[in-house]
């Protein structure tokens, strides 16, 4: 496998220096104006994409220098470090909940400041059993709640009977998929001991199974550029406008604040059931707070190994993305903080623009790589340098070979996964999950406790009482 591996970086770098020697040998990549004003596709494709460019390259100067000052605060001694709730919502998780709560059990955080919180929303497989055996491995000295939903009411639902029961200064949420390191929560909740002014925090999410397949391969690198250097720039204006659901962690007194609203956020009409990672964290934005990014706060999340599962997934992102940044542009040009305002309003004025020009700039170049040859080596030079522009940050960050699937990736991103965010705009009423069961509408009254929960106790073992 590995050899097979080693082919196929080497036909994708050596392809990739055939498109740039083609189109330096053709002259398709610096040609005169003149050249570009045959038809209105040329001259649209030209003036969007020059100018489009000219900002682009000057978001990237700023955001490159914001990121290599980046780093990551240390953590604080057992003494600073305040309680905290964990809390894992697990729905169909089988297996893997059970590494989940061990690693958040095990963590390197003073014992009698840590509170877990398992929710298991309606599973119909042997999540529960799972559940059981975690907490009874963790031993007597654990503080731990067990929370069973009556039926599947979704990962919203189950984190707001986590935030019911949460009795900590900070509650970390964190997904039953995901594995934390050791000192991943003391890492990020010293965050909110060194700078009071933050209310949120991101940690730093890696994927599980980077080897299962050439997805997550590509997943492996999006994810390294969507952390280790997305959120690392963010960080440094403290305005870092989504975190996680693999590792988010937040101060109790805003979520215990704007749960209620959160729980119950309607969009167009609709309940919205996805992306409360992202709905959290514009609540938190909203109320003053700061936000940052702790890239020694690692956590590793499954994700998805067919492009199947990798376009549901983006897709229900793309969805959660439109709708979140459109209710964050409500605020946005309202003093709701002091700090860094200026710099959070041009990075989500970029940000806007990412979700509109790039399609319109793809659906153009199609029209024109069929018109002429020279349009289709142009255009897949200009894919093979942003590439390499996306893989030297990879690589200074990661030092491995994988930054050659970038080169390849947004080749495949641009044939097979372009239509996620036009089609998510189209679609923006359909609030499913996509990977996961149907969710039941919950039929009760937000802040009261639905029917048929079952909440266990267990500062020791299952011997606990029920409440």
């Amino acid at each position: 496998m590995l050899g097979l591996e080693v082919v196929i970086k080497t036909a994708i770098i050596v392809s990739s220096v055939l498109v740039i020697e083609a189109a330096v040998r053709r002259g398709v990549i610096f040609q005169s104006f003149s050249r570009w004003t045959y038809t209105f596709l040329d001259m649209s494709f030209f003036v969007t994409a020059i100018g489009y460019g000219l900002i682009s390259c000057a978001a990237l100067v700023w955001r490159v220098t914001l990121w290599l000052r980046y780093r990551p605060m240390q953590s604080v001694s057992d003494a600073e470090l305040p309680g905290v709730t964990v809390i894992i919502p697990a729905f169909n998780e089988g297996t893997l909940v059970r590494k989940s709560i061990a690693a958040a059990g095990n963590s390197c955080y003073p014992n009698g400041k840590l509170q877990l919180i398992v929710v298991d929303d309606g599973s119909t497989d042997d999540t529960w059993t799972h559940i059981v055996a975690a907490v009874e491995s963790l031993g007597p000295v654990a503080n731990v709640l067990v929370i069973k939903q009556p039926q599947n009411m979704g990962k919203r639902q189950a984190l707001y009977a986590g935030f019911r029961h949460a009795r900590c200064e900070v509650i970390v949420t964190i997904d039953s998929d995901s594995i934390l390191e050791q000192d991943a929560l003391r890492n990020a909740v010293s965050a909110l001991v060194r700078e009071p002014r933050i209310g949120a925090v991101a940690g730093c999410v890696e994927v599980l199974n980077p080897r299962d397949s050439m997805i997550t391969r590509f997943l492996r690198c999006t994810f390294s550029l969507s952390f280790k250097f997305v959120r690392a720039y963010q960080s440094e204006f403290r305005g870092v406008f989504c975190t996680p659901g693999a590792l988010s962690v937040y101060r109790a007194e805003v979520v215990h604040k704007v749960a209620d609203e959160w729980v119950k956020q309607t969009f167009l009409g609709r309940v919205c059931t996805t992306g409360e990672d992202r709905a959290m964290t514009n609540l938190i934005l909203r109320e003053g707070w700061l936000t940052a990014y702790q890239g020694n706060a690692v956590v590793r999340s499954k994700m998805p190994s067919n492009y199947v599962g990798m376009a549901c997934m983006f897709l229900r992102w793309a969805r959660s993305n439109i709708r979140e940044t459109i209710i964050l542009n409500r605020f946005m040009f309202k003093p709701f903080r002091r700090e860094f305002i200026t710099s959070f309003r041009v990075n989500m004025l970029l940000v806007l623009s990412t979700l509109i020009i790039p399609y319109l700039l793809i659906g153009n170049s199609w029209a024109l790589i069929f018109t002429n040859f020279d349009y289709a080596i142009r255009h897949a030079s200009m894919v093979v340098i942003y590439g390499i522009t996306m893989a030297t940050i990879y690589y200074r960050n990661e030092r491995d070979s994988d930054w050659i699937w970038l080169l390849a990736y947004e080749f495949f991103w641009i044939i097979s996964l372009s239509w996620v965010m036009p089609y998510a705009a189209l679609s923006l009423r359909n609030t499913g999950w996509l990977t996961r069961g149907n969710v039941t509408k919950p039929k009760r009254r937000y802040g009261t406790k639905a029917k048929g929960v079952i909440a266990v106790r267990l500062p020791h073992p299952l011997d606990g009482h029920v409440s």
